[in-house]
């Protein structure tokens, strides 16, 4: 006869053959149970520092940057939905402006979604404008920039001597929401906002489209710093609630800009006019035009 014992609940076990096979089932059930649990992998996070980017590279999850990373005309960044891009504040040449910074001259497809947009912003724990410097659009050869959050950065974004197109993102708490000069540039369905200065831009013989965006409680909802020949279109966007000017026309720009057909949260001319630094505060710049404003707001729709 086989000894035995007794297991817990009143469980009898045998020895013998018997009981190696129970013990066996009860062993493979256990591992089974095992495997099945998961366990939680940790975020996946990258750092930078001061790196050239020459092939194709794609982030996802977490990034942080210290210094200067640069997409070089040889490479190609894609950035996935719900990335996040933490730039560290650090202040190398002491103007009071940091310097980490993404440099692209290569091409750039930043495509988030509404549920999971693609976030730039400060490493730093209690986050000002300024902490780092820009996303910043150089000779690129691609610049699609869609959903993505911009904030605390000197430049939320600039495009310089390039095609690019930014829809449906948001730029805030910058000291400029969205900066060009000689582009060719559409920028449609964009919240701007709480910057000191909403649109920031120089001609300089480029082209942009700006349209349908919500351009609100900037210190400077649009700022035309120099050499516009009034050959861009900024239409059909909500202007408003500027704390200095709706526009201001920077000290060398002399010749007349237009701005047709927007809202300006009324459509008295005379109280548009008051918002507007151009001609009739120093004779040595141009005039502001905005014709045909709008009588109601531009339906904004944040996440198309």
């Amino acid at each position: 006869m086989n000894k035995g014992m007794y297991g817990t609940h009143g469980t009898y076990w045998t020895y013998g053959t018997y009981g190696k096979i129970a013990f066996f089932v009860l062993g493979a059930a256990l591992l089974l149970a095992s495997a099945c649990v998961r366990v939680p992998s940790a975020p996946q996070v990258l750092h930078l520092t001061d790196a050239v980017i020459e092939g194709e590279a794609v982030w996802s999850g977490e990034v942080r940057i210290t210094g200067v990373v640069v997409v070089k005309k040889s490479g190609h960044l894609t950035l996935l939905p719900g990335t996040r891009v933490l730039f560290e504040k650090i202040d190398r040449d002491g103007d009071g402006i940091g310097d980490s910074e993404l440099l692209v001259e290569g091409g750039i497809v930043a495509r988030g979604t509404a549920e999971a947009p693609i976030l730039f912003t400060s490493a730093a724990a209690e986050p000002q404008k300024a902490d780092w410097k820009f996303l910043y659009l150089d000779f690129a050869r691609e610049g699609v920039i869609e959903h993505i959050i911009s904030e605390y950065a000197f430049s939320g974004i600039q495009v310089h001597f390039c095609k690019a197109s930014i829809r449906n993102s948001v730029f805030r708490h910058n000291i400029d929401g969205v900066r060009f000069s000689t582009v060719n540039l559409e920028v449609e369905n964009n919240l701007i906002h709480e910057n000191t200065h909403g649109l920031r831009y120089e001609e300089r013989r480029g082209r942009a489209h700006v349209h349908h965006n919500e351009i609100r409680d900037n210190d400077i909802g649009i700022f035309v710093v120099t050499r516009s020949d009034d050959n861009s279109l900024i239409t059909r966007n909500n202007i408003t609630r500027s704390r200095l000017y709706q526009v201001k026309l920077g000290l060398e720009q002399h010749g007349d800009v237009t701005f047709p057909a927007n809202w300006w949260g009324t459509a008295d001319p005379s109280v548009m006019e008051e918002s507007f630094l151009d001609h009739s505060f120093d004779p040595a710049l141009g005039e502001v035009f905005a014709p045909q404003p709008l009588t109601e707001p531009v339906v904004f729709i944040p996440n198309r």
